[in-house]
């Protein structure tokens, strides 16, 4: 086995091409969820809790929480067996979450900064009968914002899950601004 390992990832970018290295260091949390299977279908590894899973089309979304104190959790993009983009790797900043609360509804959010990308795997509720009825609208997905742009919003095409809290795994940050 290498020393270290270089993974490029193909944003998922609606009309454009990028390409971002994600440099992980041996023994990453990545690698292990590669060798070690999976939990419930998700890309964390045994001994991991899931703190959001979802399917994307023909890959996977999960953010992986660590129960061995000073290990931060971990975004993860791909497949079970090729684990396309994990951050935060080796000297890079950890995840953070956000709530914000509407009537009606409200919103949850999993955010992170890599190459000039600014990440949100998020999961909201939007009330959107405001006469009569509540009709709530659920979305849930990762949303990729450069330099302030939407360049990509790609929806969970499978149901959404977890097994536990980001705050018990991550510090409170910023809710990135909504594309719509």
């Amino acid at each position: 086995m290498r020393s270290r390992r270089l993974i490029l990832l193909a944003l998922p970018v609606l009309g454009a091409a990028a390409v971002t290295s994600i440099l992980l260091a041996p023994g990453g949390q990545a690698e292990a969820a590669q060798a070690a299977g999976n939990v419930r279908g998700s890309l964390c590894a045994q001994g991991e809790t899931v703190i959001f899973h979802c399917g994307v089309g023909r890959k996977m979304v999960s953010v992986c929480g660590s129960r061995v104190a000073g290990t931060p959790a971990q975004y993860r993009f791909g497949t079970p067996g090729d684990i396309e983009l994990a951050y935060p790797g080796p000297g890079q900043r950890p995840l953070t979450y956000a709530r914000e609360m509407y009537s009606g509804g409200g919103a949850l959010q999993i955010r992170f900064s890599s190459g000039g990308y600014d990440y949100a795997v998020y999961s909201r509720t939007v009330r959107t009968g405001f006469r009569g009825r509540n009709n709530p609208r659920f979305s849930d997905g990762v949303m990729i914002r450069q330099g302030g742009r939407l360049v990509s919003n790609r929806s969970c095409t499978t149901a959404v899950r977890g097994d536990g809290q980001p705050e018990a795994v991550m510090a409170e940050g910023a809710i990135l601004e909504w594309a719509d």
